[in-house]
């Protein structure tokens, strides 16, 4: 009896994925598709920001349209709502390529923007997924990317293998294409507003005397410990460092479209409010291109004062 080589099962090749928009978010999923073994066609109005793909074995395509000609799923990452819509249904948007049939916006736009691209998208019969992504570069590179997708059964189901692939934890919200957008910046929000209030507290324990790690790590085993105290503080903040990757006008612009979605939808956003205040401060006083991290540099210049005699 002769022995026989094991039979090997042929994998399906994976469909192509269009993406668009390769900024500092953006290039990041991009290349999990890569990793994942997906053809790839790339568009970026930025030439520098292709030639890494395009040497990578991506295929490049000039416009959304032209990407969206090129494959059935496209994926988008950009950085303003304005954007978003351009990309959308501008001259040379998705709505007028000929292979499209899923389009997957990951960026975080708000609700209103997010309901003007489904619209645009409906007479061609285009499904719409509302999937922003939560963690950052940092989040990125720890392994801990959140997705949370808002979008008809149908339409998840046909791109659940795609969005695994971009992400380390995946959530199907609802069915409506601009929910996600609410939860998303529900949460971003929340992010600004523990590193505005950390660095407050933070500064006032250093002014009292306190050593500023050692206030952390008292927050930290405490009731008042959060994500920023808990991460950013130690691996950003105190070390000098500075450098989480994501750029202060980019949370504060969330933190923007936050505040209108809660007036939209009248709930209480005093406390929101004030925050707001203090980003949109810092970002007109021309830190925007900063790292976020540097709120705390912000505050402390801008805010504090001597302590009453």
């Amino acid at each position: 009896m002769t022995q026989q080589e094991p039979q090997r099962t042929q994998q399906p090749p994976r469909e192509r994925i269009g993406f668009i928009g390769l900024g500092d978010m953006g290039k990041l999923l991009a290349r999990r598709f890569l990793r994942a073994g997906y053809p790839l066609t790339v568009c970026d109005i930025n030439p520098q920001a292709v030639a890494e793909f395009r040497d990578k074995g991506a295929q490049v395509a000039d416009t959304p349209a032209q990407t969206a000609s090129l494959a059935e799923v496209v994926f988008a990452c950009l950085p303003a709502p304005s954007v978003s819509e351009l990309v959308a249904f501008g001259e040379h948007g998705v709505v007028h390529g000929s292979a499209i049939r899923v389009y997957v916006e990951t960026s975080t736009m708000g609700y209103a923007t997010m309901r003007r691209i489904a619209e645009a998208l409906a007479p061609r019969n285009i499904g719409l997924i509302d999937s922003p992504t939560s963690g950052g570069p940092l989040g990125e590179a720890r392994g801990k990317l959140s997705c949370f997708v808002a979008t008809r059964q149908e339409n998840f189901d046909r791109t659940r293998d795609m969005l695994t692939a971009m992400s380390d934890r995946l959530f199907h919200v609802g069915d409506t294409p601009g929910q996600s957008q609410v939860l998303k910046l529900s949460n971003n929000l929340l992010n600004a507003a523990s590193m505005t209030l950390s660095s407050e507290m933070v500064l006032m324990a250093m002014r009292a005397g306190i050593d500023p790690n050692v206030a952390i790590d008292v927050i930290n085993v405490s009731t008042g410990r959060n994500r920023a105290t808990e991460d950013l503080f130690k691996t950003q903040i105190l070390n000098g460092a500075f450098a989480t990757g994501a750029r202060m006008e980019i949370l504060g612009k969330d933190v923007f479209l936050a505040l209108e979605e809660a007036e939209r939808l009248g709930t209480p956003h005093h406390a929101a409010g004030a925050i707001r205040d203090i980003w949109e401060a810092a970002i007109r006083e021309g830190h925007g291109a900063e790292d976020y991290s540097n709120i705390f540099k912000f505050i402390d210049q801008a805010y504090s004062s001597k302590p009453a005699s």
